[in-house]
């Protein structure tokens, strides 16, 4: 267990692992002709900011795992063996929370407001839609997680992330759900009840990346989603 979570938290695992997502994502949007027009929340912005390169958004994708591959061999040097065991793991984890919070968000939810049971805004082409889960765990976790979690941490620690204390962390904890749950309402109308389901999202999200790394939060919203899509 204890090799487990180590190895679950080294960055070649969580490369290798959150690369499937992005794969998946560009893959199924290219054999379905992403017949709606869709793409996930973060992917539109960056494709809107490099309008240019239309209809070659996939470099986008191209240039991220790109990046990610020069950071976990070139920065952080990882040099051990991968074994399959631990992916495997690593994806049953993931699929625990997300089921997890399926059952849950709801339960959470509806002791404040009335609503539907989940929300969904997924495609109603089904293979397009499980590419679009993907990328929104991917590209979602990656901003607003990876960047903007740690983002935070610099912000209120000055810089200093090793020397963050509890109260850090509940504050960028706090913030970064606020601030997922906020940025979805460029793109639909606002309700009380959404971003209080998101925001609790958000913050479920954010406790699951600090405490076991990217790739299983991103796995977990991808799964989420899946769950919505399949079974709503």
């Amino acid at each position: 267990m204890v090799s487990y979570w180590k190895a679950s938290l080294s960055p070649a695992y969580n490369f290798f692992l959150s690369l499937l997502l992005l794969v998946g994502y560009e893959g199924l949007l290219f054999l379905t002709g992403n017949p709606s027009g869709e793409r996930n929340l973060v992917d539109t912005w960056l494709t809107r900011l490099l309008s240019w390169a239309s209809p070659y958004q996939w470099v986008v994708s191209l240039g991220i795992a790109l990046l990610g591959l020069a950071y976990v061999y070139g920065v952080r040097k990882e040099r051990g063996k991968l074994t399959e065991w631990v992916f495997f793991v690593m994806l049953v984890e993931a699929f625990a929370w997300a089921f997890l919070l399926y059952k849950l968000l709801p339960l959470l939810t509806h002791r404040f407001f009335r609503a539907p049971a989940q929300l969904s805004f997924l495609s109603a082409h089904f293979w397009e839609g499980i590419g679009h889960c993907m990328g929104a765990g991917f590209y979602e976790e990656l901003f607003f997680r990876v960047l903007l979690v740690e983002g935070l941490l610099l912000l209120f620690t000055g810089l200093q992330p090793k020397k963050a204390s509890a109260f850090h962390y509940i504050a960028t904890w706090l913030l970064s759900a606020a601030l997922f749950s906020a940025a979805h309402f460029l793109y639909e109308s606002p309700s009380r009840y959404a971003f209080f389901y998101r925001g609790i999202f958000g913050l479920c999200l954010s406790g699951i990346y600090i405490l076991r790394g990217f790739a299983i939060a991103a796995w977990a919203h991808a799964l989420y989603d899946m769950l919505v899509l399949w079974l709503q």
